[in-house]
């Protein structure tokens, strides 16, 4: 499958910052270029750039699912890395879950 295109991906919230913005939709095309995720068709970005009390180490945070997982309001959460400057490094895939409202 090809990776998911920029125009595909659904924002949670409004980004302004431009950098940010594209940075965000850089990381996910290039995480879903990764054989373990390229079977997702269905993106939401839940938070862009950020660290957590679960994950100390800078992340996107996104939802992923495949059309069936979307109609079934499912997805994964999935942690996209990257460096200093932007670039993937790696992410981690959490198992599948049923969507919450406070998701948006």
């Amino acid at each position: 499958m090809s990776p998911i295109a920029h125009s595909a991906v659904k924002f949670t919230q409004r980004i302004r910052n431009s950098n940010l913005r594209h940075l965000t939709l850089n990381l996910i095309h290039e995480a879903t270029k990764q054989p373990e995720l390229a079977h997702f068709t269905v993106a939401k970005l839940k938070n862009p750039t950020h660290t957590s009390h679960t994950d100390s180490k800078q992340h996107t945070t996104v939802l992923l699912a495949t059309e069936e997982q979307a109609k079934t309001n499912k997805s994964h959460t999935v942690h996209i890395y990257h460096d200093e400057i932007g670039n993937y490094t790696g992410h981690r895939i959490y198992p599948e879950r049923q969507n919450k409202e406070s998701d948006g």
